[in-house]
């Protein structure tokens, strides 16, 4: 298999550092190449990589005209970057589509600069691994790369948004503090200059993003691990509100062992019941994520506090019944 022209140029490199004033015929012969493939090498490595390399007429080869310690590194373009952060294997449900397609071509690039040759058979390892992309929503490639810029450079931006209870989109504008991936999907959390408010925005609702040119500066005790603890899930409330929950759910059967094999709040502690069951307690400033939180377990699960979870479990239930009859 024939290696890669970063291998080849790194061998270059080393071979000129080295002191040993290497021709075009004697790297030829080591890296198994014509020696006019080498010299488009030098002459990439001169042009592009800025290495001050010359040659010695009387010796005959190469030769660097001041210390170079090491071969410059492999640079990224931002977009490169956040293709690989978001790592094919997590792009699944999003198969095909454009930010796949970018993944791919980040992983291939980083493959052939590799110093040795690397193999990918993509195929294999679909067997050997996968993601569920149950309830996955798919991501704009274009859209993610705009918000992180906005984010980074600290832009404000504007674009039109259609909330849950909505019929129609309104327009928002917002000071981009943080993009993220959460249950699945992909939120952006800022400040919503209308409300004065932080809020979370789902990408897959938000739609003809422009960013301004005004700058902003983000709170510097914003944080992001603080601002999401006082939620559960992708819901967050705030951390000067001053209402907090505590809840407390006992999980029976098959629903105690899945309880217990995850972390679901940042306050949370389970505590093993004698039958078996597991009790989960938390303290949450909302409750809207935890009802169905508890839905989803069906009968296994029976809440114990608060009461006011107690009455909107019981009314959505209620309801539920009521829609099937």
């Amino acid at each position: 298999m024939t290696r890669p022209p970063i291998w080849r140029m790194d061998l270059i490199h080393r071979r000129i550092a080295a002191g040993g004033y290497p021709n075009c015929t004697e790297l030829a012969e080591e890296t198994e190449v014509a020696a006019k493939t080498i010299q488009r090498d030098i002459t990439f490595m001169q042009t592009q990589r800025n290495l001050p390399i010359e040659y010695d007429a009387v010796k005959h080869g190469y030769y660097y005209t001041e210390p170079v310690s090491e071969f410059p590194e492999l640079t990224l373009t931002r977009g490169e970057l956040v293709a690989l952060f978001l790592t094919r294997k997590a792009l699944e449900p999003m198969k095909g589509g454009e930010l796949e397609a970018l993944v791919m071509q980040t992983l291939a690039k980083l493959a052939d600069n590799c110093p040795e040759v690397v193999t990918v058979n993509w195929e294999e390892l679909d067997q050997a691994f996968s993601v569920s992309g149950t309830g996955e929503v798919a991501a704009d490639a274009m859209l993610f790369g705009h918000l992180v810029d906005a984010v980074m450079n600290q832009r404000e931006v504007t674009f039109d948004y259609l909330s849950l209870k909505g019929r129609k989109t309104q327009e928002r504008r917002v000071q981009p503090y943080h993009v993220g991936r959460m249950n699945g999907g992909w939120y952006l959390i800022g400040m919503d200059l209308a409300s004065c408010e932080v809020r979370t925005f789902a990408l897959q609702r938000l739609a003809d993003l422009r960013l301004t040119k005004v700058k902003f500066v983000r709170p510097a005790d914003f944080n992001i691990h603080e601002h999401l603890s006082t939620g559960f899930g992708v819901w967050s409330y705030g951390n000067d509100t001053g209402v907090t929950h505590k809840v407390r759910v006992q999980f029976t059967g098959w629903a105690a062992q899945v309880v217990k094999e995850r972390r679901w709040h940042s306050s949370q502690v389970l505590a093993d019941e004698a039958d078996g069951s597991v009790i989960f307690s938390a303290t949450v400033a909302g409750l809207e994520e935890v009802v169905r939180w508890v839905l989803g377990y069906g009968s296994k699960a029976v809440v114990l506090a608060p009461e006011a979870l107690r009455k909107r479990v019981r009314a959505e239930v209620t309801a539920m019944g009521a829609a099937l009859e």
